[in-house]
Protein backbone atom coordinates (compact mmCIF):
# COMPACT_ATOMS: atom_id res chain seq x y z
CA UNK A 1 0.00 0.00 0.00
CA UNK A 2 1.83 3.68 -1.34
CA UNK A 3 -0.26 5.27 1.65
CA UNK A 4 0.44 3.13 4.29
CA UNK A 5 2.78 4.65 7.17
CA UNK A 6 3.89 2.50 9.88
CA UNK A 7 3.21 3.75 13.32
CA UNK A 8 5.86 3.92 16.04
CA UNK A 9 6.57 0.46 17.22
CA UNK A 10 4.56 -1.23 14.62
CA UNK A 11 6.51 -3.93 12.37
CA UNK A 12 3.36 -4.77 10.14
CA UNK A 13 3.27 -8.63 9.19
CA UNK A 14 5.30 -10.66 11.23
CA UNK A 15 6.12 -13.25 8.29
CA UNK A 16 5.35 -13.57 4.61
CA UNK A 17 3.36 -16.40 5.16
CA UNK A 18 1.77 -14.75 8.62
CA UNK A 19 -1.81 -14.77 9.31
CA UNK A 20 -4.30 -12.03 10.55
CA UNK A 21 -6.50 -12.75 13.38
CA UNK A 22 -10.02 -13.31 12.63
CA UNK A 23 -10.98 -12.76 15.99
CA UNK A 24 -10.60 -9.18 15.65
CA UNK A 25 -13.59 -7.22 14.21
CA UNK A 26 -12.08 -5.76 11.05
CA UNK A 27 -10.41 -8.69 10.48
CA UNK A 28 -13.45 -11.20 10.47
CA UNK A 29 -15.16 -8.77 8.72
CA UNK A 30 -13.01 -8.61 6.10
CA UNK A 31 -12.99 -12.21 5.88
CA UNK A 32 -16.55 -12.81 5.04
CA UNK A 33 -17.24 -9.68 2.91
CA UNK A 34 -14.29 -9.42 0.12
CA UNK A 35 -16.14 -9.29 -3.47
CA UNK A 36 -13.49 -12.47 -4.21
CA UNK A 37 -15.34 -16.07 -4.61
CA UNK A 38 -13.29 -17.56 -1.62
CA UNK A 39 -14.62 -15.19 0.88
CA UNK A 40 -18.31 -15.51 -0.98
CA UNK A 41 -17.88 -18.90 -0.59
CA UNK A 42 -16.75 -18.87 3.23
CA UNK A 43 -19.61 -16.72 3.72
CA UNK A 44 -22.42 -19.41 2.57
CA UNK A 45 -20.34 -22.45 4.13
CA UNK A 46 -20.52 -20.67 7.37
CA UNK A 47 -23.39 -19.46 7.44
CA UNK A 48 -24.99 -22.64 6.62
CA UNK A 49 -23.25 -24.27 9.29
CA UNK A 50 -24.19 -21.94 12.05
CA UNK A 51 -28.07 -22.30 11.02
CA UNK A 52 -28.24 -25.57 10.65
CA UNK A 53 -29.82 -25.35 6.83
CA UNK A 54 -29.08 -25.09 3.25
CA UNK A 55 -28.80 -21.86 1.62
CA UNK A 56 -28.77 -21.69 -2.10
CA UNK A 57 -27.32 -17.89 -2.14
CA UNK A 58 -26.43 -14.93 0.35
CA UNK A 59 -26.47 -11.20 -0.68
CA UNK A 60 -24.47 -8.53 1.56
CA UNK A 61 -27.06 -5.77 2.64
CA UNK A 62 -26.39 -2.28 4.84
CA UNK A 63 -25.45 -2.93 8.09
CA UNK A 64 -27.05 -0.43 9.91
CA UNK A 65 -31.04 -1.43 10.85
CA UNK A 66 -33.61 0.97 9.71
CA UNK A 67 -35.05 3.17 12.13
CA UNK A 68 -38.93 3.11 12.80
CA UNK A 69 -38.96 6.69 14.29
CA UNK A 70 -36.82 9.33 15.79
CA UNK A 71 -34.67 9.28 18.33
CA UNK A 72 -35.09 4.69 18.25
CA UNK A 73 -31.88 3.28 19.11
CA UNK A 74 -29.14 3.15 16.25
CA UNK A 75 -28.28 -0.58 15.92
CA UNK A 76 -24.78 -1.59 13.27
CA UNK A 77 -24.47 -5.09 12.39
CA UNK A 78 -21.07 -6.40 11.69
CA UNK A 79 -22.16 -8.79 8.71
CA UNK A 80 -25.54 -8.33 7.55
CA UNK A 81 -26.59 -10.59 4.99
CA UNK A 82 -30.41 -11.64 3.14
CA UNK A 83 -30.67 -15.70 1.86
CA UNK A 84 -32.28 -16.26 -1.02
CA UNK A 85 -35.79 -17.33 0.20
CA UNK A 86 -35.78 -13.89 1.99
CA UNK A 87 -34.47 -15.29 5.54
CA UNK A 88 -31.98 -12.72 7.10
CA UNK A 89 -29.14 -13.12 9.45
CA UNK A 90 -26.52 -10.71 10.60
CA UNK A 91 -23.02 -11.90 12.15
CA UNK A 92 -20.83 -10.24 15.12
CA UNK A 93 -17.51 -11.06 16.49
CA UNK A 94 -16.81 -10.10 19.85
CA UNK A 95 -13.36 -10.73 21.31
CA UNK A 96 -14.08 -9.72 24.81
CA UNK A 97 -16.70 -9.03 27.55
CA UNK A 98 -17.94 -6.24 27.24
CA UNK A 99 -19.92 -4.53 30.38
CA UNK A 100 -23.67 -4.77 29.18
CA UNK A 101 -25.57 -7.64 29.26
CA UNK A 102 -24.90 -9.39 26.08
CA UNK A 103 -27.78 -11.62 26.01
CA UNK A 104 -30.15 -8.70 25.92
CA UNK A 105 -28.16 -6.89 23.33
CA UNK A 106 -28.53 -10.13 20.69
CA UNK A 107 -32.13 -10.88 21.60
CA UNK A 108 -32.74 -6.91 20.58
CA UNK A 109 -30.60 -7.23 17.48
CA UNK A 110 -32.23 -10.38 16.59
CA UNK A 111 -35.69 -8.51 16.68
CA UNK A 112 -34.71 -5.28 14.87
CA UNK A 113 -33.10 -7.55 12.06
CA UNK A 114 -36.65 -9.15 11.60
CA UNK A 115 -38.92 -5.98 11.62
CA UNK A 116 -36.68 -4.51 9.54
CA UNK A 117 -37.39 -7.20 6.29
CA UNK A 118 -41.05 -7.01 6.88
CA UNK A 119 -43.64 -5.40 4.09
CA UNK A 120 -46.48 -4.01 4.24
CA UNK A 121 -48.92 -5.69 3.60
CA UNK A 122 -47.46 -9.17 3.69
CA UNK A 123 -49.27 -12.00 5.42
CA UNK A 124 -48.11 -13.45 8.69
CA UNK A 125 -47.09 -16.82 6.79
CA UNK A 126 -44.82 -14.69 5.07
CA UNK A 127 -42.59 -13.63 7.25
CA UNK A 128 -38.99 -14.79 7.11
CA UNK A 129 -36.74 -15.83 9.80
CA UNK A 130 -34.07 -13.94 11.35
CA UNK A 131 -30.99 -15.09 12.63
CA UNK A 132 -28.39 -13.45 15.25
CA UNK A 133 -25.26 -15.25 15.16
CA UNK A 134 -22.24 -14.35 17.79
CA UNK A 135 -19.12 -15.36 17.26
CA UNK A 136 -17.70 -14.91 21.59
CA UNK A 137 -13.98 -14.88 22.13
CA UNK A 138 -15.24 -15.01 25.81
CA UNK A 139 -16.90 -17.42 27.93
CA UNK A 140 -20.81 -16.47 28.05
CA UNK A 141 -22.68 -17.04 31.34
CA UNK A 142 -26.67 -16.74 31.22
CA UNK A 143 -28.19 -14.21 33.50
CA UNK A 144 -30.57 -16.95 35.34
CA UNK A 145 -27.42 -18.70 36.08
CA UNK A 146 -25.57 -15.77 37.69
CA UNK A 147 -29.04 -14.40 39.57
CA UNK A 148 -28.93 -18.46 41.01
CA UNK A 149 -24.98 -18.42 42.13
CA UNK A 150 -25.20 -21.71 39.95
CA UNK A 151 -21.41 -22.79 39.48
CA UNK A 152 -23.99 -25.73 36.61
CA UNK A 153 -23.32 -24.01 33.31
CA UNK A 154 -23.48 -25.02 29.62
CA UNK A 155 -20.89 -26.71 28.24
CA UNK A 156 -21.56 -26.94 24.88
CA UNK A 157 -18.87 -24.34 22.29
CA UNK A 158 -22.21 -23.84 20.27
CA UNK A 159 -25.87 -22.95 21.60
CA UNK A 160 -28.65 -22.55 19.63
CA UNK A 161 -31.86 -20.38 21.32
CA UNK A 162 -35.41 -19.95 20.16
CA UNK A 163 -38.46 -18.97 21.75
CA UNK A 164 -39.85 -21.70 23.86
CA UNK A 165 -42.44 -22.56 26.45
CA UNK A 166 -41.82 -24.23 29.83
CA UNK A 167 -42.54 -27.61 28.44
CA UNK A 168 -39.64 -27.14 25.26
CA UNK A 169 -42.15 -26.62 22.80
CA UNK A 170 -41.16 -23.50 20.33
CA UNK A 171 -43.35 -21.09 18.89
CA UNK A 172 -42.75 -19.99 15.24
CA UNK A 173 -38.56 -20.20 15.13
CA UNK A 174 -39.29 -16.61 13.66
CA UNK A 175 -36.56 -15.33 15.82
CA UNK A 176 -33.14 -17.55 16.42
CA UNK A 177 -30.15 -16.43 18.42
CA UNK A 178 -26.85 -18.47 17.93
CA UNK A 179 -23.72 -18.27 20.13
CA UNK A 180 -20.73 -19.97 19.45
CA UNK A 181 -18.17 -19.56 22.33
CA UNK A 182 -14.25 -20.06 20.99
CA UNK A 183 -12.91 -20.66 24.83
CA UNK A 184 -15.40 -24.23 25.25
CA UNK A 185 -13.53 -25.80 22.74
CA UNK A 186 -11.03 -28.18 23.61
CA UNK A 187 -7.22 -27.44 23.48
CA UNK A 188 -6.13 -30.81 22.23
CA UNK A 189 -7.34 -32.30 18.95
CA UNK A 190 -7.44 -35.19 17.57
CA UNK A 191 -6.40 -35.15 13.98
CA UNK A 192 -8.28 -38.30 13.16
CA UNK A 193 -11.47 -37.52 14.83
CA UNK A 194 -11.59 -33.62 12.77
CA UNK A 195 -12.84 -34.83 9.72
CA UNK A 196 -16.13 -36.26 11.86
CA UNK A 197 -17.05 -32.98 13.85
CA UNK A 198 -20.20 -31.19 12.93
CA UNK A 199 -19.29 -28.50 10.77
CA UNK A 200 -20.03 -25.58 13.12
CA UNK A 201 -17.57 -26.98 15.38
CA UNK A 202 -15.19 -27.37 12.67
CA UNK A 203 -15.51 -23.68 11.65
CA UNK A 204 -15.43 -22.60 15.40
CA UNK A 205 -12.03 -24.32 15.91
CA UNK A 206 -10.61 -22.55 12.30
CA UNK A 207 -11.80 -19.12 13.88
CA UNK A 208 -9.60 -20.03 17.27
CA UNK A 209 -7.00 -20.96 15.98
CA UNK A 210 -6.12 -19.86 11.96
CA UNK A 211 -3.59 -17.31 13.06
CA UNK A 212 -1.35 -20.07 14.97
CA UNK A 213 1.39 -21.27 13.59
CA UNK A 214 1.60 -23.94 16.25
CA UNK A 215 -1.86 -25.21 14.58
CA UNK A 216 -0.81 -25.14 11.29
CA UNK A 217 -1.70 -28.96 10.65
CA UNK A 218 -5.19 -28.86 12.26
CA UNK A 219 -5.93 -25.71 10.43
CA UNK A 220 -4.80 -28.20 7.70
CA UNK A 221 -6.53 -30.91 8.35
CA UNK A 222 -10.07 -29.03 8.83
CA UNK A 223 -9.43 -27.11 5.85
CA UNK A 224 -8.98 -30.49 3.28
CA UNK A 225 -12.68 -31.63 5.31
CA UNK A 226 -14.32 -28.96 4.83
CA UNK A 227 -14.31 -26.92 1.50
CA UNK A 228 -16.04 -23.59 2.94
CA UNK A 229 -13.04 -23.29 5.45
CA UNK A 230 -10.22 -24.03 2.33
CA UNK A 231 -12.05 -20.72 0.75
CA UNK A 232 -11.72 -18.64 4.31
CA UNK A 233 -8.20 -20.16 4.65
CA UNK A 234 -7.53 -18.69 1.35
CA UNK A 235 -9.11 -15.70 1.60
CA UNK A 236 -7.60 -15.30 5.29
CA UNK A 237 -4.40 -15.61 3.13
CA UNK A 238 -5.21 -12.88 0.91
CA UNK A 239 -6.40 -10.22 2.86
CA UNK A 240 -3.42 -11.32 5.04
CA UNK A 241 -1.38 -9.41 2.20
CA UNK A 242 -2.97 -5.88 3.32
CA UNK A 243 -0.56 -3.95 5.23
CA UNK A 244 -3.51 -1.63 6.45
CA UNK A 245 -5.40 -4.18 8.17
CA UNK A 246 -2.37 -5.46 10.12
CA UNK A 247 -2.48 -1.65 11.38
CA UNK A 248 -6.32 -2.15 11.84
CA UNK A 249 -5.68 -5.35 13.92
CA UNK A 250 -2.66 -3.46 16.29
CA UNK A 251 -4.91 -1.09 17.24
CA UNK A 252 -8.27 -3.30 18.00
CA UNK A 253 -5.97 -5.31 20.04
CA UNK A 254 -3.88 -2.25 21.54
CA UNK A 255 -7.35 -1.10 22.63
CA UNK A 256 -8.64 -4.70 24.48
CA UNK A 257 -5.14 -4.32 26.05
CA UNK A 258 -6.33 -1.07 27.13
CA UNK A 259 -9.55 -2.22 28.53
CA UNK A 260 -8.38 -5.42 30.23
CA UNK A 261 -5.58 -3.09 32.09
CA UNK A 262 -8.63 -0.79 33.03
CA UNK A 263 -10.92 -3.48 34.04
CA UNK A 264 -7.87 -5.16 36.19
CA UNK A 265 -7.08 -1.80 38.03
CA UNK A 266 -10.63 -1.52 39.24
CA UNK A 267 -10.52 -4.79 40.17
CA UNK A 268 -7.01 -3.79 42.38
CA UNK A 269 -8.85 -1.16 43.46
CA UNK A 270 -11.59 -3.14 44.94
CA UNK A 271 -9.18 -5.50 45.92
CA UNK A 272 -7.27 -2.74 48.38
CA UNK A 273 -10.95 -1.70 49.34
CA UNK A 274 -11.77 -5.68 50.48
CA UNK A 275 -8.28 -5.40 52.19
CA UNK A 276 -9.48 -1.88 54.26
CA UNK A 277 -13.03 -3.41 54.98
CA UNK A 278 -11.32 -6.73 56.18
CA UNK A 279 -9.32 -4.86 58.65
CA UNK A 280 -11.84 -3.22 59.98
CA UNK A 281 -13.61 -6.06 59.75
CA UNK A 282 -10.83 -7.67 62.33
CA UNK A 283 -10.81 -5.21 64.24
CA UNK A 284 -14.09 -6.04 65.50
CA UNK A 285 -13.75 -10.03 64.89
CA UNK A 286 -10.05 -10.82 65.37
CA UNK A 287 -7.33 -8.44 63.05
CA UNK A 288 -6.00 -11.90 61.43
CA UNK A 289 -8.84 -13.27 60.42
CA UNK A 290 -10.15 -9.45 58.96
CA UNK A 291 -7.21 -9.21 56.87
CA UNK A 292 -7.48 -12.50 55.14
CA UNK A 293 -11.15 -12.46 54.22
CA UNK A 294 -10.33 -8.96 52.47
CA UNK A 295 -7.53 -10.26 50.44
CA UNK A 296 -9.10 -13.19 49.88
CA UNK A 297 -11.79 -11.32 48.26
CA UNK A 298 -10.03 -9.03 46.46
CA UNK A 299 -8.31 -12.07 44.79
CA UNK A 300 -11.13 -14.31 44.39
CA UNK A 301 -12.26 -11.03 42.37
CA UNK A 302 -9.05 -10.14 40.43
CA UNK A 303 -9.19 -13.67 39.38
CA UNK A 304 -12.88 -14.20 38.03
CA UNK A 305 -12.30 -11.02 35.85
CA UNK A 306 -8.80 -12.74 34.29
CA UNK A 307 -10.53 -16.16 33.30
CA UNK A 308 -13.68 -13.69 31.86
CA UNK A 309 -11.17 -12.17 29.87
CA UNK A 310 -9.49 -15.38 28.47
CA UNK A 311 -6.51 -15.50 30.73
CA UNK A 312 -4.62 -19.08 31.15
CA UNK A 313 -5.41 -20.75 34.08
CA UNK A 314 -2.01 -21.36 34.43
CA UNK A 315 -1.27 -18.08 34.52
CA UNK A 316 -4.39 -16.98 36.80
CA UNK A 317 -2.92 -19.81 39.21
CA UNK A 318 0.66 -17.78 39.30
CA UNK A 319 -0.58 -14.93 39.63
CA UNK A 320 -2.91 -15.15 42.01
CA UNK A 321 -2.32 -18.25 44.18
CA UNK A 322 -5.43 -20.29 43.48
CA UNK A 323 -5.71 -23.75 42.26
CA UNK A 324 -7.04 -24.48 38.99
CA UNK A 325 -9.86 -25.96 40.50
CA UNK A 326 -10.83 -23.17 42.98
CA UNK A 327 -10.68 -21.32 39.69
CA UNK A 328 -12.76 -23.12 37.35
CA UNK A 329 -15.15 -22.74 40.08
CA UNK A 330 -15.74 -19.47 39.71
Amino acid sequence: MENFVKPVGFFGRPSPTALLNPRVDSTFKALFTQPTESSRKALKSFLEAATDRKIDEVRLTANDATKQFDGQRNVNYDINCVFSDGDVAEIEMQAFLQGYDYAKRAEYQVARLATSYMKKGELWSQVHASYQISVLDFTFVPKYMKDADSKEVHKNAVNRYKMRNEDGERLADILNVIFIELPRLSEDYNLDKLKDLPPIYKWALFLKDADKIEKSNEIQELSDSEEGIMNAKDALSNISHDQNLWLIQWKEEMHARDELSSRIGILEQGREEGLKQGIQQGMQQGMQQGMQQGIQKGIMQTAKMLKENNVSVDIICKSTGLTKEQINNL
